[in-house]
C-alpha cells in the first residue's frame, strides 16, 4: 500500500489554511460543503460513520493523539502536519487536544426515512436558536432510535462548532433536514403521521397520551415555544406536568422526555 506523503504548513497564509478558516462561519461551510471538526472523539466518530474525509489536520507537537487513532482513520486522507499557531487559528477550543480533521458536509435526501414503512418517529424544531441546545437534541434523538430531525426556519446551523461538540458525534448519523415546517407538517400528515404538539397550556399529560407507531413531536423556540402559525395544523398537544412550578423546561430536556415516554410505551406494549 502507498503511504501518502505528509504535508507540513507553518504558515497562516497558506490557501489550504484560507479554505479551511472560512469553514467556521455559516457561510464559509455552506460555500464549501464542509465542516471542520476538532478533537480525538469526534474525529473518531466521523470516521466510524465512514464521513467523507477531506483531510486530517495535526498539532506538529501533539503528534501522539493522531498515532494513537490513525488506524482507524480513512487510509487515503491527505495528512496535515500544522505549525502550533497555525493548528490553533484554525479552532475554537481554549485548549486544543491536537487533532482535527475536514469532512464533507452531510447530505440527507427526504427518502432515507420519509418513506419507510411501519413505526416513524419524526423530531420538528421551530426556531431552537442554542447551539448547546440542537447538540443534545441530536445526541438524545440518535439515543431513542428518531428516524430523522426537520429543522424549521430559525433553528441554529447544525454545523456549528458547538453543536458538533455537542451532539458528540451523533450529527454523523442522524438525518437533518432544513425545510418550512408549514410545509413539512401537512407532508408528513399525508403519509401516516401524527404531529404531536408539547405545550405548557395543553390538557393531557404526557403520560396518558396514546403515542401512535407514526409520529413526529414538534419542539418550539426557547423564548417563545412553537410559533402560533403552526398550532392549527397539529393533530395533538401534550404537556409535561411540572408540580414544581417551573414555568417551562428546557426545550432538549422536553423533548427527551416525550421520547422516552414514547419509548416506555412503545416497550410496555411488547
Amino acid at each position: 500500500m502507498t503511504i501518502k506523503k505528509r504535508i507540513s504548513i507553518t504558515s497562516p497564509h497558506n490557501e489550504q489554511v484560507k479554505r479551511w478558516k472560512k469553514l467556521n462561519t455559516k457561510k464559509g461551510r455552506a460555500q464549501e460543503k464542509a465542516l471542520l471538526i476538532e478533537g480525538e472523539h469526534l474525529v473518531l466518530e466521523a470516521a466510524r460513520a465512514s464521513a467523507q474525509f477531506e483531510a486530517v489536520l495535526v498539532h506538529r507537537d501533539k503528534e501522539e493523539v493522531y498515532q494513537r487513532i490513525k488506524g482507524e482513520l480513512p487510509p487515503d486522507a491527505p495528512v496535515y502536519e500544522l505549525a502550533p499557531a497555525v493548528f490553533g487559528a484554525l479552532v475554537d477550543t481554549e485548549t486544543p487536544q491536537g487533532l482535527a480533521a475536514v469532512i464533507t458536509a452531510p447530505v440527507w435526501p427526504h427518502d432515507v426515512w420519509l418513506d419507510k414503512d411501519g413505526d416513524l418517529t419524526v423530531l420538528l424544531l421551530d426556531a431552537v436558536q442554542d447551539p448547546g441546545n440542537l447538540g443534545t437534541i441530536i445526541r438524545t434523538a440518535q439515543a431513542a432510535g428518531v428516524d430523522g430531525i426537520l429543522l424549521g426556519k430559525g433553528t441554529v446551523d447544525p454545523f456549528n462548532a458547538k453543536v458538533v461538540r455537542s451532539a458528540m458525534g451523533a450529527l454523523f448519523r442522524m438525518p437533518l433536514i432544513q425545510i418550512d415546517l408549514a410545509e413539512a407538517i401537512p407532508m408528513l400528515q399525508s403519509r401516516g403521521v401524527t404531529v404531536v404538539n408539547a405545550s405548557p397550556h395543553a390538557g393531557t399529560h404526557h403520560f396518558d397520551y396514546a403515542f401512535p407507531a407514526r409520529v413526529a413531536l414538534l419542539l418550539g423556540n426557547e423564548g417563545r415555544g412553537v410559533d402560533e402559525k403552526y398550532l392549527p395544523l397539529v393533530d395533538a398537544d401534550v404537556t409535561i406536568p411540572m408540580p414544581g412550578g417551573t414555568e417551562s423546561l428546557n426545550v432538549s430536556i422536553t423533548g427527551a422526555i416525550l421520547l422516552y415516554e414514547r419509548i416506555r410505551q412503545h416497550f410496555q406494549a411488547r
